[in-house]
């Protein structure tokens, strides 16, 4: 009975001690630093139907170390109470905007002051009212439930900033992250019909992230806890990267959520404009002018590709988003075809941005 007894304990001991090795290497050893300082507040909070969304009433500063033929950056994110950027803290949304901006970090303006973002330029070109509820990583998926929960304030126009990378990150469960763990996030999902709709996020992401970043686990009972759930994140990440949708699968989710995105406009009485913000000065995917239907399209591959040709350069070195020359390149053309389509309507009483 003691052997046996001796024999289960070594069973046991055995077995939680693989488990702990197991975990340390696919919860620690294996995931690499990243070239990432955040200082301040949480950029984002967590939201059980986005996934992650930006921090309302908060400040947080990102800073870059050199990496390769990048240069060591800085910048400063706040948000207002609503969680849109603005120029600094303790800024209140106003009750009511003339435009509405969601999209991505090329619209969020990474690495960048909000002063210098498309958005804010707009809402000096145009005089007008403009909030930016783009955050980095975002699709079209998030873009659209931003814009309805934003919806209450009124926009008169809604400008959409897409990119390429849109298409896989619609259909995707994890949105891109530094870290080879999902950070999970709403996505287009079929049902057994074949219809497709928006699913929730399949877990906390945003805490799995931030508690990484921030080295916040060194206690055993959150070391267990922590490294548990980025095993979890591991494997959602590996069903994700394998489980890639098909192309048509991608473009029938792009035109669902663009067809969602104008429904929800038509609600609130806006119009909406979607602009194709080039990476690397490539070209549309062929599938955006496919399924855009009659929803206003301002394609800025040509302008992009014509200060290229001047030999002016548009993007961050060593990094690929857009830089401030670029910023105001597309905040001038936006405003010129929002100017040219009537697309706006300024009211002589519009409320400044902050």
């Amino acid at each position: 009975m003691k052997k046996a007894s001796k024999t289960l304990l070594l069973v046991l001991a055995s077995t939680a001690a693989s488990i702990l090795v197991g975990i340390a290497v696919a919860a620690y050893l294996t995931v690499p630093r990243i070239p990432l300082i955040a200082e301040g507040g949480g950029l984002l909070v967590f939201d059980p139907e986005i996934g992650g969304r930006a921090n309302p009433d908060s400040h947080a500063r990102r800073i870059y170390p050199a990496v390769r033929d990048r240069q060591t950056f800085a910048f400063d994110i706040y948000t207002d109470d609503r969680g849109a950027r603005v120029d600094g803290p303790g800024r209140k949304s106003p009750e009511q905007v003339d435009i509405l901006v969601v999209g991505d970090s090329f619209s969020w303006g990474y690495a960048l002051a909000n002063e210098e973002t498309y958005a804010r330029h707009l809402a000096r070109d145009l005089d007008t009212s403009v909030s930016n509820f783009a955050m980095a990583a975002y699709g079209t998926t998030q873009s659209v439930q931003m814009l309805r929960r934003n919806a209450d304030l009124s926009p008169k126009l809604i400008v959409y900033g897409i990119i390429a990378h849109h298409l896989e990150r619609n259909v995707s469960p994890c949105l891109p992250s530094y870290y080879p763990f999902c950070f999970s996030a709403s996505h287009v999902a079929w049902n057994e019909a074949g219809q497709p709709s928006i699913a929730r996020p399949r877990s906390n992401g945003v805490q799995r992230f931030q508690r990484h970043l921030a080295g916040d686990f060194l206690d055993p009972v959150t070391w267990f806890t922590h490294g548990i759930d980025v095993v979890r994140g591991r494997i959602e990440y590996g069903l994700a990267t394998y489980g890639t949708p098909t192309d048509e699968k991608k473009e029938e989710a792009l035109a669902y959520l663009l067809r969602e995105m104008q429904r929800s406009a038509d609600q609130i009485g806006a119009k909406l404009l979607v602009v194709y913000l080039p990476t690397n000065y490539y070209s549309a995917p062929k599938a955006l002018p496919r399924v855009i239907g009659d929803i206003e399209l301002l394609d800025l591959t040509e302008a992009f590709q014509r200060e290229r040709d001047k030999g002016v350069n548009l993007y961050i070195v060593g990094d690929g988003h857009p830089n401030r020359d670029a910023h105001e390149l597309i905040a001038r053309e936006i405003a010129k075809y929002v100017g040219d389509k009537d697309l706006l309507e300024i009211r002589s009483s519009s409320l400044q941005p902050d």
